[in-house]
């Protein structure tokens, strides 16, 4: 008989967390106890710790009394109100998410749980795609670590100082552009695309294309996120070790705009720039008729739907900008010689998030 895994999930009502209880809920011989601010409807109390990962306090009282996990995914993050990007370079938020994750990695060390293993995320920031006009391409895990400050950086030389003289090993995942099924959540273009498209429906108006210039991007469904972190879970091929996670192929946003009207049933219109941030404040009256007028299961307040993603989605279409970014592309092949090889295609994803998104009255 196969002993049961236990894992411990920080961050489970995120874009990436929603999709990684949603998988290992599916697995034999795994259990998952999620972390958070608030437990959702759908995870039963047992199965959730109301926890504020800023508050140490609590942290080694909760965590440190846990006695089974095996497992760690922290998908945790904190992201400074109304200045999502801004807060990249942010000295504030970096300390933050360096003392989120020790507040969660302390106790869990010093507790009995016979923890095997830690997955901890990163992303194309890794590379400095934040600070420099052009990454060199593809962006490759080997090169040495970028010059420029970030909390990716204090948790990684924080999570290798414990690990070195542990039994348990880490993963680090660096994702591109991620997409999935979050409400409220600060970096997911699904939905705030989705809310868009609601409220074009809602005029009698075609879905035109909001952002700038043409610009090739890579994207990365959270449910192939959600598959990358259970391999990386029980296979040795991943321990201590970095991964680029994409796809498996590239994506321009006028090229998927037909699929995207096609998943929402919209009829498609042209390119009309327009800062999506601005729906916050002009539309938020309309959403709220939308949710009333079909019945959808979303919140009336459209800030609860999106979280920050308008304004973070008006950054990935280049709005506004009068040349387009360069593109930031990373090389998939470490992960894929290390024996992760699922992929999907990109078009298909947005075809199957809008379907979802729909299917569970979250849009009409």
């Amino acid at each position: 008989m196969t002993e049961t895994k236990k894992l411990l999930l920080f961050g489970a009502t995120g874009v990436i967390g929603r999709a990684v209880l949603a998988h290992f809920n599916t697995l034999d011989g795994w259990s998952v106890l999620s972390v958070g601010r608030t437990r959702p409807a759908d995870i039963s109390a047992n199965e959730f710790i109301s926890l504020d990962l800023q508050d140490r306090d609590a942290c080694d009282a909760a965590l440190g009394a846990l006695t089974d996990i095996t497992h760690v995914i922290y998908a945790a993050v904190y992201e400074k109100p109304g200045a999502l990007i801004e807060g990249w370079r942010d000295p504030d938020q970096m300390t933050k998410n360096d003392q989120m994750l020790r507040n969660v990695m302390d106790p869990l060390q010093r507790s009995a749980s016979p923890l095997e293993h830690v997955t901890l995320f990163q992303g194309s920031k890794a590379y400095g795609s934040h600070v420099e006009k052009q990454v060199p391409i593809p962006a490759k895990e080997a090169w040495p670590r970028h010059d420029h400050n970030n909390f990716y950086w204090l948790q990684e030389d924080y999570m290798r100082a414990c690990q070195a003289d542990a039994e348990w090993a880490f993963t680090i995942l660096r994702p591109r552009i991620v997409f999935g099924g979050a409400l409220g959540s600060n970096m997911n273009p699904i939905s705030a695309i989705g809310v868009y498209a609601a409220i074009q429906r809602h005029k009698g108006e075609p879905l035109h294309y909001p952002g700038g210039l043409p610009r090739i991007n890579q994207a990365v469904d959270t449910d192939l996120i959600a598959q990358a972190c259970a391999w990386a879970a029980t296979s040795p091929n991943s321990w201590n070790e970095t991964f680029n996670i994409d796809n498996g192929d590239v994506f321009v946003w006028q090229n998927v705009w037909p699929t995207i009207c096609e998943g929402l049933d919209m009829p498609m219109g042209e390119n009309k720039p327009y800062f999506l941030e601005n729906l916050l404040k002009d539309e938020a009256d309309t959403w709220a008729k939308i949710v009333e007028a079909y019945g959808l299961r979303a919140p009336k307040e459209i800030g609860k739907v999106v979280g920050q993603s308008l304004g973070y989605t008006d950054w990935q279409m280049a709005t506004g900008k009068d040349v387009a970014p360069n593109p930031v592309i990373s090389s998939t092949i470490k992960i894929r010689q290390a024996g992760f090889h699922d992929c999907i295609d990109t078009e298909q994803m947005f075809r199957k998030w809008f379907g979802i998104y729909r299917r569970d009255g979250l849009l009409p």
